[in-house]
């Protein structure tokens, strides 16, 4: 009669659990730094964009100008209107074609669930203040904060989701993305004419 050597169950048991402890330990690691690589990601895109836009102003005389896509989806070139409701605010194909200021016009990374049906819907948002300041009185509104907006940002600002990838909601609050607060950090990553870096504003509602 012969006899097989192998694993007990109590083995396999405590080999499964050591797997289990080690995945439970590694996938966190794996997720912030996938979250670290793709944070590093947007302030490259938005620090290469902020140099185009310059670029484009010297040359055109003023800074490039925004569109909007409303909620039902429409497009709106130049944007009109400000609904704060809007999912994108993007930036002229002119920083493009036909003189190159920067290459491509970036997708955000944060916004990999957005609508497919939409393309600007998943860019960077992008917003000449001057022209989001003077649309308010197109509109005949005015809103106590308008006047705050381009002491805040300056001449224009540009918006990524971060990690929470509610795009431009946390902006309106002056939430930025803080990466020590973990993993899913609430906050949008902002580049702004004043300020390179994504830092709240100083100026009180």
């Amino acid at each position: 009669m012969k006899f097989y050597r192998g694993f007990t169950l109590i083995e396999l048991l405590i080999v499964v659990a050591i797997i289990a402890i080690l995945a439970a330990i590694a996938v966190p690691n794996f997720l912030e730094a996938q979250t670290r690589a793709k944070v590093s990601r947007v302030m490259a895109d938005l620090r290469s964009f902020s140099t185009a836009i310059e670029a484009y102003t010297v040359d055109q005389g003023g800074y490039p100008l925004y569109g909007r896509v409303s909620p039902d989806g429409a497009v709106q070139y130049p944007a009109e209107v400000n609904n704060i409701n809007d999912q994108t605010c993007f930036v002229t194909r002119g920083i493009t074609t036909p003189i190159s200021y920067i290459s491509t016009i970036f997708r955000d990374p944060f916004l990999v669930t957005a609508s497919a049906d939409v393309s600007y819907i998943k860019e960077y948002e992008y917003l000449n203040m001057i022209q989001h300041v003077g649309n308010f009185a197109k509109m005949g509104a005015n809103p106590p904060w308008k006047g705050k907006l381009i002491p805040r940002y300056g001449a224009w600002r540009i918006i990524g989701a971060g990690s929470d990838g509610d795009r431009g909601n946390d902006i309106k609050l002056n939430i930025v993305y803080d990466s020590s607060n973990g993993t899913v950090s609430n906050g949008d990553i902002v580049r702004c004419q004043l300020r390179a870096d994504s830092s709240m504003h100083t100026i009180p509602d």
